[in-house]
């Protein structure tokens, strides 16, 4: 994984600048009212495993929390540095993360779990996000929602050729898969975003009307997007 990323020598440019922000923005919404609804205004220690460039840990940390971010890309790790100097930044794997049990309130994970190469690496993940997080904290997970075949086809077939994030063999986790997992202390599943990441700037406004709309339809669990919200009990 880190040698596919590091291959990427502009990360930020395969995404339009306004849909990154727009993603980043929305995502780190969902998370904040998490944040809000555990631990009330104060600041709280937070784990970014998989930070990328360090846009999700820039809005948090603008926010108040001390957000620690981790990353497999040495490349992308130097960028995040660049990008956020509020939060810390250092090369590890999720797989196997450099810190002690139980020291972060929150770790969320973004978009990183379908590069690794199994499910079973995956809840090796999910296990290690567990293990540093402190007991009953948070552990968050935003990911694709291929729910929907329209969406599924799009990730597999044509990002792959539009951007070099992907590489067409990802590992999509089902939404559904998340209900069955009996070691895992669920709280709740969170359907956003049908706004394709091509959406031309100046119709965002349009397309922002349309969404928020949809999202208020029985259609929501076919979105582009879903969090996954995992209270650290049972791990």
């Amino acid at each position: 994984m880190n040698n596919h990323f590091d291959r990427i020598e502009n990360y930020d440019a395969e995404i339009p600048k306004h849909m990154r922000d727009y993603f980043a923005v929305r995502k780190t919404n969902y998370i904040s009212e998490e944040l809000k609804r555990k631990f009330g205004t104060k600041p709280v220690v937070i784990l970014d495993a998989g930070c990328g460039t360090g846009w999700h840990s820039k809005i948090l940390s603008e926010k108040g929390h001390h957000v620690f971010g981790i990353d497999l890309s040495e490349n992308q790790v130097a960028q995040a540095k660049h990008n956020n100097p509020l939060s810390s930044f250092m090369i590890g794997d999720i797989l196997s993360l450099p810190f002690n049990e139980g020291i972060f309130d929150v770790s969320y994970s973004i978009n990183t779990l379908h590069h690794l190469a199994s499910w079973r690496e995956q809840k090796k993940a999910l296990r290690e996000l567990a293990r540093v997080t402190k007991k009953d904290g948070l552990v968050i997970v935003h990911e694709m929602n291929t729910k929907n075949p329209i969406i599924q086809f799009y990730l597999n077939h044509i990002f792959p050729k539009l951007r070099s994030i992907d590489e067409g063999h990802e590992h999509w986790i089902p939404s559904d898969l998340w209900n069955g997992l009996g070691e895992f202390d669920l709280q709740k599943i969170e359907y956003y975003t049908f706004m394709p990441d091509f959406t031309p700037e100046p119709l965002l406004p349009i397309f922002q009307f349309v969404e928020a709309f949809l999202e208020r339809t029985p259609i929501r669990p076919w979105s582009a997007h879903y969090m996954v919200v995992l209270k650290n009990s049972k791990l």
